[in-house]
């Protein structure tokens, strides 16, 4: 009994020190093809990146902003999508911290567009995070679409969802589009997108649940992401997709559930 006791202690303290010290400091790429028949045909073969929730703070490793940059500017993105909290409940930031950021962002590099929306951490920091994206060439979609054209008159409606207050003013454009991707930052809001008809949600905030565990999924849940915590659901005839996102809040610790950025072909 005693033998197992150490052995077990033994185990949790591996785990404890992999979560800790190795897998929050990993990067994963994970990739997915997005097959709709109401895509453009010029669109087939577009490439976008998705990353979220970087929970800047102050002693944060410039390591990870580096391997960050790179692992995106290497896929060489179309369209770049950043959904939401660029900075951390409670921390206090000062000019040093947003030229770090804004210098990144900067520097992250699509052939088309970079597109990003509100978290909710963001709120507290708005004319920063404001200035940030506009400095770095990111257009901010505050409950604003833009129909984006892409070698052909057929647009696809891009839709950045802050809340849902004049969403059914987003869906009505001048020009007719048969493909829509809704951004938004809480992944709970994708029953109510869903019924609209958007064709593909992008979102974050949820971290993938923190720990992750077999055939269960993430445990730890939030407000706003509470019903959708993992990365994929089909929900009627809309695809969620979330992003595991970069940093963390509250704990300093990830369990099978690696930051992760998402790349996307359509097809």
């Amino acid at each position: 009994m005693k033998r197992f006791i150490i052995i077990l202690i033994l185990i949790l303290a591996i785990i404890f020190l992999y979560g800790r010290y190795i897998e929050i400091n990993n990067f994963k790429i994970k990739e997915y093809t997005i097959n709709n028949e109401n895509i453009p045909e010029t669109f087939k073969e577009l490439k976008i990146v998705h990353f979220s929730d970087i929970l800047y703070e102050k002693n944060y490793n410039k390591k990870m902003l580096d391997t960050l940059l790179k692992k995106i500017n290497d896929e060489e993105a179309d369209i770049i999508i950043f959904s939401g909290d660029l900075f951390k409940q409670g921390q206090s930031y000062n000019e040093e911290d947003y030229n770090t950021l804004k210098e990144y962002f900067k520097k992250m590099n699509a052939n088309l567009y970079k597109f990003a929306v509100i978290g909710d951490n963001d709120t507290n920091y708005l004319e920063n995070y404001k200035d940030i994206l506009y400095e770095s060439d990111f257009t901010l979609l505050d409950n604003e679409n833009k129909l984006l054209f892409y070698k052909t008159e057929i647009p696809i409606n891009i839709i950045g969802i802050t809340n849902l207050d004049n969403i059914n003013d987003l869906l009505v454009t001048e020009i007719d589009y048969n493909y829509s991707i809704a951004i938004t930052h809480e992944p709970d809001y994708s029953d109510d997108l869903s019924n609209l008809g958007i064709n593909t949600i992008f979102s974050g905030h949820s971290l993938g649940g923190i720990i992750n565990l077999p055939f269960y999924g993430g445990i730890i849940k939030k407000n706003g992401a509470n019903k959708y915590v993992s990365n994929y659901y089909k929900i009627n005839n809309s695809e969620v997709y979330i992003s595991n996102g970069i940093g963390y809040e509250k704990f300093n610790f990830r369990l099978f559930n690696t930051p992760s950025i998402n790349v996307y072909r359509f097809n």
